[in-house]
């Protein structure tokens, strides 16, 4: 612990330290393609790699580049086992035939981790390359590691940061409820200061310090945490713990800074390595950069990280809160967490639920996931009336190459059947409030219930839900008069309340209890 604290000591938090300069510049571009048997996906849905992927890479430059740039690939296989020659390949990207200027892969056997890298043109830049990856394989597995983990982070900062600008510039007013659901959705600290302020200077506010804003997640931290074969640096390790001030903050920035440092440890007179970010659309790979790369010696050798060559990882869903769901609802929401790359990639394909009735009846549909909804939407609505009482729902779909299967939701649609009341119902006492259960169908769906007392004007009364089949609903009798009380619950896919008839007695004329006590002593 004393050895893991003066590391610690030797680390200078990446909170307190002075940022790093922020990936804005906007830097080349690739379109890559992977194929695994009969299927090709664009790299922006393909969250890993496995042996035996084919693998179609070229740069997507503008027609007017004027710096020449090789392309080169290199496949790694651990810390400690340095990859053959041939597992290193270029191209020559300004070249007019497809076979010259495009790489054609095939991952290989034994590959862990995958590291692109454009360099300018310059003699010897092949052997050079080669050279220093086959030289110091452990170096560059952690940067390919690290640059694909903060490329997946940089995925949801920026979703958020997207949204947030969206609905400042189209109704700022409500940030307020906006900014919370993102915030969760997509694992981003959120200053509940910014909320404070006037609406003008809110979003500005909640987009300060971007790169401070990323919190730590374990389902994109394991699809990068590849074995590498060596320790990982003790002070990088023991400086994302809490007691060294970083907490639940994803490494993000530390990364960055961690990587220039490696990568300053490849200086040589001929290249100087500039580390990228990758944002994925479709086939094309957007890399953005740091530090404005340079064409004079040392010349900047972009380095790009590819998907983990792994087993799949899919996001272990969970559901958000334990009560059924009203499949009636208008805009229905699937709440769910845990996993906060389904707002911020393309991983997760074809997603659908699967709605099963208790008489087998079932309905599949397309669903999206929605950020500022906490969950996943369907696409198109239910028809009205399609489905009746309590009804399963699956989610599914495809992650990646994969299938996958989500977790699992209670519906509740409205149907036949009438709401009652249990016995605190049959003893209701004017001249203070009181608390009565009601039980009856899709008790999720209920969205107001009002009471009428007597001939006295109807107001809105509040209610709880109460486990899976009834509310709490508490009435208002401290003025009322004794006599009939009526209750009409609304519910969602109902055309008109349902009444529930019960009655109020006052003190006077209900009497529950009466106990006998027998006189002792002499009589007076």
């Amino acid at each position: 612990m004393a050895l893991a604290l003066a590391a610690a000591a030797l680390v200078e938090s990446p909170l307190c330290a002075a940022d790093p300069a922020p990936f804005d510049l906007p830097g080349p571009a690739l379109r890559i393609s992977v194929t695994r048997g009969d299927r090709t996906l664009p790299i922006a849905e393909v969250p890993n790699l496995a042996t035996g992927d084919r693998l179609t890479i070229e740069a997507d430059l503008p027609r007017d580049q004027r710096a020449h740039y090789i392309l080169f690939s290199a496949f790694l296989s651990g810390a400690t086992n340095p990859p053959p020659k041939d597992w290193v390949k270029s191209a020559e990207t300004w070249k007019p035939k497809d076979k010259d200027r495009r790489l054609t892969l095939t991952v290989p056997k034994g590959a862990r981790q995958m590291a692109l890298f454009l360099v300018p043109e310059t003699g010897g830049a092949s052997g050079t390359i080669v050279d220093a990856v086959r030289d110091r394989p452990g170096e560059f597995v952690r940067a390919v590691q690290d640059l694909n983990q903060a490329s997946l982070d940089r995925s949801r900062l920026n979703a958020f940061v997207a949204a947030i600008r969206a609905q400042e510039n189209s109704h700022p007013e409500f940030l307020r409820t906006l900014a919370p659901a993102l915030s969760n959705s997509l694992a981003i600290k959120l200053n509940p200061d910014c909320l404070a302020k006037v609406i003008e200077l809110q979003a500005a506010c909640l987009l300060e310090n971007q790169e401070n804003l990323v919190l730590a997640d374990i389902h994109s931290s394991s699809m990068t945490d590849t074995l590498i074969g060596a320790p990982t640096d003790l002070a990088l390790q023991v400086s994302y713990t809490r007691e060294a001030g970083l907490g639940y903050y994803s490494p993000y920035i530390a990364v960055v800074r961690d990587i220039a440092r490696v990568f300053g440890a490849f200086g040589n007179p001929q290249f100087g390595y500039l580390p990228t970010l990758a944002t994925r659309d479709g086939d094309r790979m957007a890399l953005l950069l740091n530090a404005a790369p340079s064409f004079a010696k040392p010349k900047s050798v972009l380095v790009a990280a590819m998907p983990a060559i792994d087993a799949v990882s899919p996001p272990r869903l969970r559901v958000t809160g334990d009560v059924p769901l009203c499949g009636a609802r208008p805009g229905l929401v699937l709440p769910v967490e845990g996993a906060p790359l389904i707002y911020s990639t393309a991983f997760a394909r074809n997603m659908m639920v699967s709605i099963t009735t208790a008489d087998g009846k079932r309905i599949d549909l397309p669903v999206r996931a929605r950020a500022d909804r906490g969950g996943y939407v369907l696409s198109d609505p239910l028809p009205a009336g399609a489905l009746s009482g309590k009804a399963s729902a699956k989610l599914h779909g495809a992650w990646g190459f994969d299938s996958f299967e989500g977790p699992s939701f209670t519906l509740q649609f409205p149907g036949s059947g009438d709401w009652r009341a249990d016995d605190s119902g049959q003893s209701l006492v004017v001249g203070r409030d009181n608390s009565v259960a009601l039980t009856g169908p899709a008790a999720a769906c209920v969205t107001g219930v009002t009471m009428r007392s007597g001939s006295g004007a109807q107001q809105s009364v509040p209610f709880t839900l109460r486990g899976a089949d009834g509310i709490n609903v508490t009435l208002p009798l401290k003025s009322a008069r004794a006599g009939g009380v009526t209750l009409e619950v609304q519910q969602i896919g109902d055309a008109a309340p349902r009444t529930v008839a019960l009655r109020a007695f006052s003190p006077a004329s209900r009497i529950d209890t009466v106990t006998l006590a027998k006189e002792t002593g002499s009589r007076r």
